[in-house]
């Protein structure tokens, strides 16, 4: 294991920042956020998953997408090991919705076996040192006939550029080491992890960022995240990839 360490540690000083600061870093996974929902819903409804199914968020950060599908009417559950990013989420909570929110450890979920209809994987796996590990657990507590759904970097160079170097252009405010290019997962190694936890991967949807419009020009050139830039889906996956992963049904809860 490389001596550098990946910076889990800046999500602590964000506070409001998660929400409303387009100078920060954090900015674009906001931004990616909103293409990222459309690709959950849209597997929810095509894999069956329960308008008001159980829903868990792990590594929910500040609750980007567990409260737009608590919007929904999912019975959404977020975990984090940043306490101070929970606070954030739980101030943010729709009006008249309830997301039950915790810290806790992704390697030893604090729920039972079989307990949620799907569980989210999103911007997560790239900041852990054993993925393995954490795709497991969710497993672990996932329905059989459940899903488990991802979003990760592939260890590639253009991903390298891209998601390490280039992002540093575009926010000027960008702590150091938020990624780490060793941490990126391939494709492959994915499908072997889940395999090992009785996860059968269903399909991957690349994501980049829109570059031939004015928002993005725009973030270069200010050194801010425009409110208007947005991502894509591709089927390229040598940058970012999303997909999902299923337990059958005659997996032990």
């Amino acid at each position: 294991m490389s001596d550098v360490a990946i910076n889990n540690h800046f999500y602590d000083e964000l506070d409001e920042r998660w929400y409303n600061d387009d100078g920060h870093i954090i900015a674009l996974l906001r931004a990616e956020t909103k293409v990222k929902a459309v690709y959950v819903r849209e597997v929810f409804a095509r894999e069956g998953v329960p308008k008001h199914g159980r829903i868990l968020d792990v590594g929910c950060g500040a609750g980007f997408i567990s409260n737009l599908l608590a919007g929904d009417g999912y019975d959404m559950h977020g975990l984090d090991q940043s306490k101070r990013s929970i606070a954030v989420a739980e101030r943010h909570i729709p009006a008249g919705r309830k997301v039950h929110y915790t810290s806790g450890d992704a390697y030893a979920l604090p729920y039972p076996d079989g307990s949620f209809d799907a569980v989210l994987l999103l911007d997560f796996l790239e900041h852990v040192e054993e993925p393995k590990r954490a795709i497991a657990e969710a497993a672990r507590v996932v329905k059989p006939g459940g899903i488990v759904m991802f979003y990760t970097f592939n260890r590639t160079f253009i991903a390298g550029l891209l998601a390490v170097k280039a992002v540093e252009f575009i926010a000027r405010d960008c702590p150091k080491n938020f990624h780490l290019l060793r941490m990126f997962i391939k494709p492959a190694e994915l499908e072997t992890m889940a395999r090992s936890a009785q996860l059968r991967v269903q399909e991957y949807r690349g994501l980049r960022p829109m570059i031939w419009h004015w928002p993005f020009f725009s973030s270069i050139l200010s050194r801010t995240v425009h409110r208007g830039f947005d991502f894509t889906f591709t089927s390229n996956l040598q940058l970012g990839y999303m997909g999902f992963a299923s337990k059958s049904l005659g997996s032990k809860a």
